[in-house]
């Protein structure tokens, strides 16, 4: 018995003449809604994947960001900047200790002439609520313009040409009485307030008394 007296085996793949073949059979067509099922199961897998790219996109953001304490100074920063509690060493501060920090930095920086509104911000400034609101501001600002990453010379001039001239102004005609510069604080305008760090402060103290007392916290003058 030769080759050709071995008959093919039910299992073996043949064409029409009995031969085997490798060619796989053609895919039959789907139906619209198939396609539609499998395009709706892509968009879903599309926006979970993405979904999660962005959450590593953040976390990356959280781990690559420059840490307050060691701030990008930029090349025009000149002196070194005030210190705040945005800075790793003081967290636990309040901005407050921001603001007055920064008023040290601009006596000993921004005082010009004699005779002229590039004066120095006077040690009662706690006292002049208006003032207060504006050195925050001022404060903040020159920090946006001067450290981290997005800061730029533009944003930096800006400041010292519009920002910084306007309080001047506004500093020596509206918020403080000529003699707080010299004689030392002389009330004017609206009278002296805590600020809301101070009322915080005095909450938390009052609590904690209360509750070691056994008794209920009073009200805190001056919170509203």
């Amino acid at each position: 018995m030769n080759d050709d007296d071995i008959a093919a085996r039910p299992d073996d793949a043949a064409d029409h003449d009995g031969q085997p073949t490798d060619e796989p059979e053609e895919p039959q067509p789907r139906s619209l809604d198939e396609i539609n099922r499998v395009v709706a199961g892509l968009e879903t897998v599309a926006k979970v994947l993405g979904r999660q790219i962005e959450q590593v996109s953040e976390k990356l953001a959280e781990l690559t960001e420059e840490p307050e304490s060691d701030p990008r100074l930029a090349r025009w920063l000149t002196f070194l900047p005030p210190e705040a509690a945005e800075d790793k060493e003081h967290r636990g501060e309040t901005p407050l200790f921001t603001i007055a920090h920064f008023v040290q930095y601009y006596n000993q920086t921004y005082v010009g002439n004699p005779g002229t509104r590039a004066l120095a911000i006077p040690d009662c400034w706690l006292d002049h609520p208006g003032l207060v609101a504006e050195i925050a501001t001022l404060a903040y600002t020159w920090r946006e313009a001067h450290l981290g990453k997005k800061a730029t010379a533009r944003d930096a001039q800006y400041w010292h040409d519009h920002w910084r001239p306007g309080f001047a102004e506004r500093m020596a005609t509206e918020w403080v009485h000529q003699r707080c510069r010299s004689d030392g604080h002389k009330t004017a305008g609206a009278p002296a307030r805590p600020d809301r760090f101070t009322l915080e402060h005095r909450e938390r103290r009052a609590q904690a008394a209360a509750e070691s007392a056994g008794t209920e916290p009073e009200s805190v003058p001056g919170q509203s």
